[in-house]
């Protein structure tokens, strides 16, 4: 598939398969200077980034394009536009802003207001992943293809993005507004990390799953290992540790590795981390859980102050052992300690008596420094301690409000939150690759994220499941 054809075609699909150069033909054609610059969608603000640290990497001129979510240019229409494009529901309640946001910038559009404005703005759209589009992304995009010559890249394979509302039929709906130019099929991931066979395989498996068929996982001996699981949680977390250590000791050290693990069920994937030194914790962008923290360090103090925080860190760190500080905060206080009070005790100590940032931040720090302990989960516990210290620093913010303007900023970051060797869901882990892939059960995944799994590896797939016949 060449710029040529892309800039050939006025509407049109090009299927993706992962790791088939897509990301390199977009960057291709961008680098193709027009009069106007090129109008580029996608879906997350970390895709954003990302794209746009390759682009200026590459030294793609920034004038050839502006890039965005999708969601973020309806926000800007609407905001341009605002009494044409007036919505009601605020963004504290994104259930009901965002798809009130599409359906009235979409009708806007659609009244032809602004389609002078979009032709002067902008010479073409290129709408990256839109198998993750829901009925109203995809109206939109389709009302704007009224006015721009429009690319869609997308792979059905990969949609696993399918929880904010009704998909469009990918057959009847999507092939049926932007037919079909080109499907990538050329395993360029594999083939760059010296693995062509296994680009094959991967690329011949995705066309199995996509029939509705299985796949062998013993099929591919060379790069894929697979591993039958006992049924015993206590043998199988044993045996997919040891996995781990041998992909990192068997392999160059300098080598990545993307663990996948359980999707709906976070504490499994933190307790693999746990035991597997050098595991670090892929997190949500959300950062749910620090928002939560957030909240309850807002709404709390004294001894129920000290317990949401030692709650919090255990989930994030070994060796905290809240229990036999709870137990000696209760001597200490009472002065029947008779041995000496040590430094995260002092620190606990002092949030009980205290409670104001200052001393939480005491003992984030005391916690961490201490030998004893080990943080697994660097990424939320980073934004905690940034969470604190932001607050700290501008009294005027609540906790909650410092972790929002935290999660803000590590969604703008992208994937340079993703650490070497790292365990998360396939929702966490699409679009990222690594040297290594290690699937804790393949068993438990459907059609599509089973192919958006096995893709994770370039050079070897280590697979655990009831059996080696999966999909």
């Amino acid at each position: 598939m060449t710029v040529e054809a892309v800039l050939g075609s006025n509407l049109g699909l090009i299927v993706a398969p992962a790791g088939c150069g897509k990301t390199h033909l977009i960057i291709d054609t961008l680098n193709v200077a027009m009069s106007k610059p090129y109008l580029v969608l996608t879906h997350t603000t970390a895709g954003v980034a990302a794209l746009k640290q390759k682009l200026k990497r590459l030294g793609v001129p920034h004038r050839n394009y502006v890039v965005t979510t999708i969601d973020g240019w309806a926000l800007r229409i609407a905001t341009m536009f605002s009494a044409s494009c007036n919505v009601v529901a605020t963004a504290d309640n994104p259930g009901l802003f965002y798809p009130e946001l599409r359906r009235n910038v979409n009708s806007y559009i659609n009244s032809g207001h602004i389609a002078e404005i979009i032709q002067s703005s902008y010479s073409r759209l290129l709408v990256d992943e839109y198998q993750d589009c829901n009925v109203d992304q995809h109206r939109l995009i389709c009302s704007l293809s009224d006015y721009l010559p429009t690319i869609v890249f997308g792979d059905p394979m990969q949609c696993i993005f399918n929880f904010g509302g009704p998909m469009p039929p990918w057959d009847t709906d999507v092939q049926v507004r932007f037919p079909i130019i080109s499907q990538l099929n050329t395993p360029w991931r594999w083939i760059n990390a010296g693995s062509p066979n296994l680009g094959q395989w991967i690329l011949n498996s995705r066309n199995l799953l996509l029939q509705g068929s299985s796949i062998d996982l013993q099929s591919c001996p060379e790069y894929v290992h697979w591993n039958q699981l006992t049924g015993n949680f206590q043998t199988d977390s044993r045996n997919q540790n040891q996995a781990q250590y041998q992909l990192r000791n068997n392999n160059d050290a300098s080598d990545s590795l993307l663990v996948i693990g359980d999707q709906f069920r976070a504490g499994l994937r933190h307790g693999f981390a746990s035991t597997a030194r050098g595991i670090d914790v892929v997190e949500p962008v959300d950062l749910s859980d620090i928002i939560r923290v957030a909240s309850d360090v807002d709404n709390s103090n004294g001894a129920e102050l000290v317990s949401h925080i030692l709650d919090a860190i255990s989930t994030m760190m070994t060796g905290v052992g809240k229990a036999s500080l709870i137990q000696r905060m209760t001597i200490i206080l009472a002065g029947r300690n008779r041995t000496p009070a040590t430094v995260i005790e002092l620190a606990v100590k002092s949030v009980i008596e205290r409670g104001d940032k200052s001393s939480i931040s005491n003992l984030l720090c005391s916690l961490e420094e201490n030998p004893d302990t080990r943080v697994f989960r660097r990424g939320a516990f980073s934004a905690l301690k940034d969470t604190v210290l932001l607050s700290l620093s501008d009294p005027s913010k609540t906790m909650r409000q410092a972790a929002e303007v935290i999660r803000e900023q590590r969604r703008h970051q992208g994937d340079r939150r993703i650490p070497t060797r790292a365990i998360g869901s396939t929702l966490l882990l699409k679009g990222l690759e690594a040297d290594h892939a290690l699937i804790l059960d393949a068993g438990a995944m459907n059609a599509h994220n089973l192919y958006v799994a096995l893709s994770r590896g370039a050079k070897s797939i280590t697979v655990f499941s009831n059996s080696n016949i999966v999909g």
